[in-house]
């Protein structure tokens, strides 16, 4: 099947987020979180093959209001590909740089949109992702380490840009997340860690990929 981001064709396979086919073929899109659900920076905007996506969960109406949801928009680190055909979407940071390049005035409304959708759900938002953090769903290191990996990606991205107006040419590469290894439980139900994993908390990641194909937690 064909997912077309920002006016361009990928392939792409059922089951994967639309922030890994985005990113496998750096795509303008955001991922400051790494992909966590949190950053909301990853937002596009479904034109066609809607009813090929995953339906909107609780975690997205947590964070999409009802109008943004009229509109087609969906969480690209959330929404999976669910079924055969084509999808047309465009990222809304793409949105934003080519609005800012054909008409900047009208960055100023639309960014006082986009900041009042996200007040009417801030409560629920909050709601939700302190419960992610509370039922342990979204681990603190683990998204530290997602964080890295995005930063991590956004360099690369930038060396590339810089590599090919140069005529030099640059190693294209997949993402894929690396879970940090998991703590082991003491008698008291502490967990405890050892002196390599620790270490490992607080590496960058060395090839800053998002990962399986499945949903944030």
């Amino acid at each position: 099947m064909f997912v077309h981001i920002n006016d361009r064709q990928y392939e792409a396979r059922t089951g994967e987020r639309l922030i890994d086919i985005a990113r496998n073929n750096h795509a303008h899109i955001g991922y400051f979180c790494g992909g966590n659900g949190i950053c909301q920076t990853c937002y596009v905007k479904v034109f066609e093959g809607m009813e090929l996506l995953s339906p909107i969960s609780e975690k997205e109406q947590a964070l999409l209001s009802d109008e943004l949801i009229k509109e087609g928009v969906r969480v690209a680190c959330i929404t999976t590909l669910d079924k055969l055909g084509t999808v047309k979407l465009l990222t809304t940071v793409e949105e934003v740089k080519r609005t800012f390049e054909t008409k900047p005035l009208d960055l100023i409304p639309y960014q006082a949109k986009m900041g009042w959708e996200a007040l009417v759900k801030f409560p629920e938002t909050i709601a939700m992702q302190a419960q992610r953090f509370s039922d342990g769903s979204l681990s603190t290191l683990q998204l530290i380490n997602d964080i890295a990996g995005a930063i991590g990606g956004a360099l690369e991205l930038v060396v590339m840009a810089v590599q090919e107006t140069f005529g030099g040419k640059s190693k294209s590469q997949n993402f894929t997340r690396q879970y940090l290894p998991e703590l082991q439980q003491s008698d008291k139900g502490k967990t405890d860690a050892t002196k390599d994993e620790k270490l490992s908390y607080s590496a960058f990641h060395e090839s800053m990929k998002l990962q399986k194909h499945v949903p944030v937690n």
